[in-house]
């Protein structure tokens, strides 16, 4: 997700005059932001059989010399599969069992076994559907996002009016 704060020069302002005030104050606002955004993914993201991929969508904020920076990502390759779909493929229906158990709610094992074969052979005919998690988060949080960098340019520019640095 990428934000364009066009007119805001408040930050670059803030980051020449008072640099280590600005600078913490731009940590602060990414900080909230990602974690929003973070949370807001995890909720839009399909339950599996377990949630090792919702648990992998974390968050992370750093100042470096071009700027503070602040990541949303997951560690998962199915998020990726998840976000975009997939194109047919044959995965191994054992790998799909506990997904057949824990979201299709089946217990007896040879019934698990054969829907696992049946969902695997449609994977492999269709591959999996696009499910966007991410994207969602993205456009349901901007308007948020966007409003907390403006509140953020507003306190850097309160804070110079001020005269402290």
């Amino acid at each position: 997700m990428s934000i364009s704060l066009g007119g805001l020069q408040s930050f670059a302002r803030g980051l020449r005059e008072a640099p280590a005030y600005t600078d913490q104050v731009l940590q602060e606002t990414i900080t909230e932001a990602t974690l929003l955004l973070q949370r807001e993914w995890q909720e839009n993201m399909p339950r599996g059989a377990s949630d090792l991929t919702v648990a992998s969508i974390t968050s992370d904020v750093a100042s470096t010399p071009a700027g503070v920076l602040g990541v949303v990502g997951s560690s998962q390759p199915s998020a990726l599969f998840v976000e975009l779909g997939t194109r047919p493929h044959m995965p191994p229906a054992q790998a799909l069992e506990p997904w057949i158990k824990a979201v299709l709610g089946i217990r007896d094992p040879k019934e698990v076994k054969s829907v696992a074969f049946l969902v695997a052979r449609k994977i492999a005919r269709e591959g999996t559907p696009a499910q966007y998690p991410m994207r969602r988060a993205a456009q349901a949080t901007e308007g948020q996002i966007v409003a907390l960098f403006e509140r953020a340019a507003d306190k850097v520019m309160a804070h110079m009016a001020g005269g402290g640095a």
